[in-house]
């Protein structure tokens, strides 16, 4: 009798351990997935950050946006088109704030638009709200 004490009690923690390390891995891969998908999202917006700053004096950042690789914008409609591509892409994990504000900056670009750009993926990225009319 005792010794079936001791193997249910030596069973309940052995399994308890089991569930324990079970649920600590998928946390743990879950986290992991968060982190990726933040870490992606962050270098994609500073990526279009730039695009959109680049946009707002071309002929300036022309140079440097050949000396970063995208050798491939030469004129201020390459850099429109671009930007269709990256909201396009944006589709796919942007907020609808972050979408809907890089829409209005492409269709009349603005620095004023440009600061709500950057605002709604700040927002996006790590919440907080700020006042735009502090940052005009």
């Amino acid at each position: 009798m005792e010794l079936e004490k001791v193997f249910t009690v030596l069973s309940l923690v052995g399994l308890g351990g089991i569930l324990g390390n079970y649920f600590r891995i998928l946390w743990e891969r879950q986290n992991s997935a968060q982190l990726q998908k933040q870490e992606f999202k962050e270098k994609r917006y500073k990526c279009v950050v730039i695009l959109l700053l680049s946009y707002l004096d071309f002929e300036k950042s022309k140079p440097l946006l050949h000396l970063h690789g995208r050798k491939e914008i030469n004129s201020i409609e390459d850099l429109k088109d671009e930007l269709e591509v990256e909201w396009n892409n944006m589709i796919l994990f942007a907020s609808e704030d972050v979408l809907m504000t890089l829409r209005l900056f492409i269709k009349t670009p603005s620095k004023e638009k440009f600061v709500a750009v950057a605002v709604a993926m700040r927002n996006d990225l790590w919440g907080g709200k700020i006042s735009l009319d502090k940052l005009l």
